[in-house]
């Protein structure tokens, strides 16, 4: 929470800043609009251009630093308030690495299913270059088939990995 509080006035800190560069950038309108209209024309603005870099990085930092200040609180949130709550948060993340584990392996026996019917209807067809067009059809239907299941599949195993890295961070506090 002390980094939080820290982070929060980081943030404070830049949007003072960004105030200065506003602050900046609409005195330097005010002045070229004073000008003449031939001093207009020569003038480069250097120093509103400055002035518009500046904001554009603070406000890309105030960002960052907002995703850094959430990430944090959800983290605090997720960590739970005593030992039993952590063995209950434990169990349900394991229970639910279970359930994924299993729902892969049922895209696995799907994935093979298809692969075993792409080779019997690949058996079927006739030899050399008359069956090119029968295996190649076969190939294409198998591939395209197989591509929702790897998909799915990939990301059972990401949410499997994302799983045992909580797992790992719950189990430093048992």
């Amino acid at each position: 929470m002390a980094e939080v509080e820290a982070l929060h006035s980081i943030l404070k800190m830049i949007e003072g800043k960004q105030q200065t560069a506003i602050q900046v950038i609409s005195q330097d309108q005010q002045e070229h609009n004073a000008k003449s209209f031939l001093t207009k024309l020569i003038d480069r603005r250097k120093e509103q251009k400055r002035g518009f870099a500046e904001q554009s990085r603070l406000v890309r930092e105030k960002v960052q630093i907002e995703n850094v200040i959430d990430q944090f609180e959800s983290a605090i949130d997720f960590m739970p308030d005593s030992p039993d709550e952590l063995k209950e948060l434990l169990e349900e993340c394991k229970q639910q690495k279970k359930e994924l584990l299993t729902e892969k392996k049922a895209v696995n026996t799907r994935m093979s299913t298809i692969r075993v019917e792409a080779k019997q209807q690949t058996a079927s067809t006739n030899y050399g270059k008359y069956g090119n067009g029968d295996r190649r059809r076969i190939r294409l239907n198998k591939d395209a088939a197989l591509r929702p299941q790897d998909d799915q599949k990939t990301a059972i195993e990401r949410q499997i990995t994302e799983l045992d890295q909580i797992i790992v961070w719950l189990e430093r506090f048992t």
